[in-house]
């Protein structure tokens, strides 16, 4: 039995397996020891076969994984899943969410079905993954918790985990552990013959085994050097190994046992670059997310896009940079070390913060770029709202713009972390208010309420007085969507009092106007009509026609639900030609579902359905999914007592359908009612 609710048809097995590497030597002893792992006894149903690969980073877990696993992966014919947890990027692991959510997708789950609650991710993951013959790789973990929570609830799945650290706390979840070595001298030889020639290895043997003994017999650091060579082609090895030998800075990678570590073979390959190559890859040290493009590393650097381009490629040419895809670039995680604590020895701390700002503000700008194309009309404190978007940064449509925020979200979740680390509190609060539109239409929860809290931490360090209201408004929102009302309306009280203290009368009206739909939520419609006479009232003063708008339908809302429906009606109605003179259909929409309501609790279903068939027929037109199933759920109120229970269960599964794509807290509610009119159905004679 699989779970099918919030999956995409047609959606094929998932491939996220890296290639296998290139170059691989020896292991054979490892191979078959990984292989002997299959053959142990089967597995409990619920349990999957895992095996962990531990060892010193750079020692070839990955690469051996790999190798191992694309000579199996025809045995796991539901596909291949993969993360990177980053265990070895400072401070930056990945959590066990962003990981369930990118394997949730993968496996066809609609990112609207993703719940925001780890509990409900995990739960969801084990659901989707019964039956399954899947290849799941976790590589560079940190923990044993940060493992379990991402096993599958399948005895047919293989998990394979590498890390640095010994996870002996997964060995009660029955793991194979598998503890890696550094490669024999011979092996090690071959991977340098494999990579320079054996004609040369062969013509100085001695100093190629000295070689890759000063290399600690390290795979990365065997290749490093091995890729200086190569390039040079006239170079004997015992000018690497003479270089070699008399480096004083070495990265430890967590080896007591020898001196040498790949830090030599790095300082060496970074020797090798010249002056322009050398500085952008201490400068891309400060690059606070995971991949990055020629245009952040043009940021980066301070150059043009061109002469980043070339200097990448001399950096990918030395191997001290990936390239992934086109224009796709990333550090490996030891190299990302390496050139971080290059730039520390090299350059000020005044030449890392600009080198930082530069490339956050890459992000920035085209980030608030995006989110004025995708929501238009919203009021702003960022001055970068005012200005023309970069030349980076052209989206024709809000569709286009929302895909390349949800993208960049990784890179924008770390640097609004790392901005705050380094107390950029302006940058923080842009960052977030660039992910508004993003966070509204896609429901990234985790992400909205993380982010926002430092942006809240931020904003109170601001000088700026409006920046915490507004912080507390946005992070309030999130709040309202996950049905949190009270929490809701004890940030937007503080938002008010904010707002009016320092004399902001927009910000203020905004925060009265969502401390009265928290109260709303909370079923207090006396308090909520108070907050809401008292933003029009705000609004109507500072000539703030689209507050005034807004407060209007807001005021339909209270007294519907105060049970004056003829004032409901009349609210409704004026609101509606307002936006209507304003050419705001969202709003359109949301009026008349309000008025469909009030005439359904007035007892007039022809009127209601009308109302509603009307909003239902705008809101598909302009693609405002949470309103459609909000709608549906008020046409299947208003047809079931007519007899057209069939129509009133089509919408209701409908709505059921949309409300879990979007992970909203009303599919429970939704689910109940259909469960309900279809149980009523089957009972009738």
């Amino acid at each position: 039995m699989r779970i099918t609710v919030g999956a995409r048809q047609g959606t094929p097995p998932p491939a996220q397996l890296a290639h296998a590497p290139a170059v691989f030597i020896g292991r054979r002893a490892e191979l078959a020891r990984l292989d002997g792992f299959l053959g142990v006894e089967e597995q409990s149903p619920g349990t999957p076969r895992l095996v962990v690969i531990a060892g010193l980073g750079g020692v070839g877990k990955s690469s051996l994984a790999l190798k191992w696993l694309h000579g199996i992966r025809h045995l796991y014919g539901d596909g291949q899943l993969y993360a990177d947890l980053r265990a070895s990027v400072p401070d930056s692991p990945v959590s066990p969410g962003e990981v369930l959510e990118r394997f949730l997708r993968a496996l066809g789950i609609a990112p609207e079905y993703v719940p925001a609650v780890l509990d409900e991710q995990a739960a969801l993951f084990r659901s989707a993954t019964v039956g399954r013959r899947l290849i799941i790789m976790l590589d560079d973990a940190f923990s044993a918790a940060q493992v379990r929570v991402v096993l599958p609830a399948s005895g047919s799945s293989l998990v394979v985990v590498t890390t640095r650290r010994r996870l002996s706390g997964l060995v009660v979840d029955g793991a194979r552990v598998l503890e890696l070595d550094p490669l024999s001298q011979d092996d090690a030889l071959g991977l340098l013959g494999r990579m320079v020639g054996t004609d040369r290895t062969r013509a100085e043997p001695e100093q190629a085994r000295e070689l890759v003994a000063l290399c600690g017999r390290l795979p990365i650091a065997v290749c490093a050097s091995a890729a200086r060579l190569a390039l040079r082609p006239r170079w004997p090895i015992r000018r690497l190994v003479g270089e070699l030998s008399g480096a004083t800075r070495r990265l430890s990678l967590m080896s007591a046992d020898d001196d040498i570590s790949p830090q030599a073979a790095f300082d060496v390959s970074y020797g090798s670059l010249g002056d322009q190559e050398a500085r952008l890859y201490r400068m891309l040290g400060q690059h606070p997310g995971v991949g990055f493009g020629s245009g952040a590393a043009a940021a980066a650097g301070g150059i043009g896009p061109a002469e980043a381009a070339r200097l990448l490629d001399e950096l990918v040419g030395a191997n001290l940079v990936q390239e992934e895809d086109e224009d796709c670039f990333r550090f490996h995680d030891l190299l990302r070390l390496h050139a971080h604590a290059k730039s520390e020895d090299t350059d000020t701390a005044e030449e890392r913060r600009a080198a930082f700002t530069r490339i956050a503000y890459w992000y920035v700008e085209a980030a608030v770029a995006a989110d004025r194309v995708a929501l238009p009309g919203r009021w702003h404190l960022s001055p970068l709202y005012e200005r023309n978007a970069p030349a980076h940064a052209h989206f024709a449509e809000p569709a286009q713009a929302l895909d390349w925020l949800e993208a960049e979200l990784p890179n924008l979740r770390a640097l609004v972390a790392a901005a705050h680390e380094r107390r950029l509190h302006g940058l923080v609060l842009v960052a977030c208010e660039s992910l508004w539109a993003l966070l509204l239409n896609r429901k990234h929860y985790s992400v909205w309420v993380e982010t926002h809290e430092l942006g809240l931490a931020s904003a109170r360090e601001s000088d700026d007085p409006r920046a915490e209201p507004r912080m507390l408004l946005a992070l309030a929102a999130a709040h309202l969507n996950l049905q949190n009302f009270e929490r809701a309306a004890e940030m937007c009280g503080r938002a008010a009092d904010l707002s009016h203290a320092s004399g902001h009368e927009l910000g203020e009206a905004s925060a009265l106007d969502s401390l009265g739909v928290a109260y709303l939520g909370m079923g207090r419609p006396g308090e909520a009509i108070v907050r809401f006479e008292q933003a029009l009232a705000i609004h109507r003063r500072i000539g703030q026609q689209r507050g005034v708008a807004l407060l209007i339908r807001r005021m339909g809302e209270v007294t519907r639900d105060l049970g004056r429906f003829d004032e409901a009606v009349q609210w409704f109605r004026d609101a509606y030609g307002l936006f209507g003179a304003m050419s705001e259909r969202y709003n359109q929409v949301r009026v008349l579902n309000g008025l469909g309501r009030t005439y359904l609790l007035v007892g007039r279903p022809g009127d209601a359905v009308e109302s509603l068939t009307e909003a239902l027929s705008l809101a598909e037109t302009i693609g405002a999914r949470y309103e459609q199933a909000d709608i549906r759920t008020s046409l299947a109120e208003a047809l079931a007592p007519t007899g057209d229970r069939a129509r009133a269960i089509d919408h209701l599964a409908r709505a059921v359908e949309i409300f879990t794509e979007l992970g909203a807290p009303r599919r429970t509610d939704s689910l109940r009612r259909l469960n309900d009119l279809v149980g009523d159905d089957h009972r009738r004679p």
